[in-house]
């Protein structure tokens, strides 16, 4: 299959040094130390840890505080993404091709669409039957003996999008929730109840009223992603 998305440009491999905020990695090339932008603010553990391989995108933006952005880090062999941004654009490209059974005869009618009354969320969909639905988006990265786990980090955004759902359900409109697993190496999704309880109780409520929960999962072999599974077993626990 092709892929879904490609990295252009340079991929530059490095190893992680240090993470000294949430937003930043120190990163040896090859001389003194380089400051990375790193896009997932998430906890990360087991993956932006010291001595990981990282590739990383150079930036050329007299702007930016750094010169690179971090795209993926290799953990167990397996690449990992940690760039969140690339869950919508490679749900986006899946819908596209009708490869996921949820969303068979789904298209894209907008990216991010503002909603007068529940703020905004990340994709407004046509259904096959001619009707529009809303689909909001969830990288997910952490991994725990084959079952990929969100959060990873509490996340009051994340529940902020989950109560959006709701009242939009609640108004009869139909509307998802995707988590798109940015690593290959999972047999099964659930969320992850020890670090964010009231997003787990959340995310079943909005399930029971009608709130459509999946799961798919993409590998990186550089610099290319593809689909790897694009009905991944979700187990709400």
């Amino acid at each position: 299959m092709d892929p879904l998305l490609t990295i252009d440009g340079e991929l530059l491999t490095g190893i992680i040094v240090d993470r000294p905020n949430r937003f930043v990695v120190r990163v040896r090339f090859e001389d003194a130390p380089e400051r990375v932008f790193l896009g997932d603010p998430g906890a990360l553990e087991g993956t932006v840890e010291p001595g990981n391989e990282i590739l990383c995108s150079p930036v050329d933006d007299p702007e930016r505080a750094t010169d690179y952005d971090a795209i993926t880090v290799r953990v167990d062999g397996v690449y990992v993404s940690v760039r969140p941004a690339f869950a919508n654009d490679l749900f986006e490209r899946v819908l596209a091709r009708d490869t996921i059974p949820a969303f068979a005869g789904y298209s894209c009618l907008k990216r991010e669409p503002v909603l007068p009354e529940h703020g905004r969320t990340d994709f407004l969909v046509e259904t096959p039957a001619d009707e529009t639905a809303f689909v909001e988006i969830k990288s997910c990265t952490h991994v725990e003996d084959g079952v990929a786990m969100f959060p990873d980090r509490q996340t009051e955004r994340g529940r902020r999008h989950l109560r959006s759902l709701e009242a939009l359900s609640e108004d009869g409109h139909e509307t998802h929730v995707v988590f798109v697993v940015q690593r290959p190496d999972v047999e099964r999704f659930r969320p992850y109840r020890a670090v964010d309880p009231e997003f787990v109780d959340l995310l079943a409520r909005v399930q029971e009223i009608g709130v459509g929960v999946h799961a798919i999962t993409t590998s990186f072999d550089p610099p290319h992603y593809s689909l790897r599974n694009d009905n991944l077993p979700v187990d709400m626990g």
